[in-house]
């Protein structure tokens, strides 16, 4: 690490960042690189392509729900547009 003295020119860094440094400096977490390819919060923030976006929800866990559960039960509660009258 470099000098931690606190300057006047350093106010306006975060306490966060302190907070961060004190905590490797304890051995108390690593910082690891993560690749931009690999960033798992972009599944959040971005538009995926849809094999990005499958990779991305396997590593967050999350589960694709079959289509009956999707719709709150079994295919025969599912609104059926198609029959679907619209009264003016």
């Amino acid at each position: 690490m470099k000098n931690p003295v606190f300057h006047g020119r350093s106010k306006h860094i975060d306490t966060r960042f302190h907070f961060i440094r004190e905590c490797v400096e304890n051995r108390q977490i690593v910082v690891e690189f993560v690749s931009t390819g690999e960033q798992r919060a972009d599944i959040l923030t971005k538009a995926l392509a849809r094999v990005k976006f499958k990779e991305m929800r396997e590593q967050l866990g999350v589960k694709n729900l079959e289509p009956s559960q999707a719709y709150g039960g079994d295919c025969e509660n599912k609104l059926d547009l198609d029959k679907s009258v619209i009264v003016d």
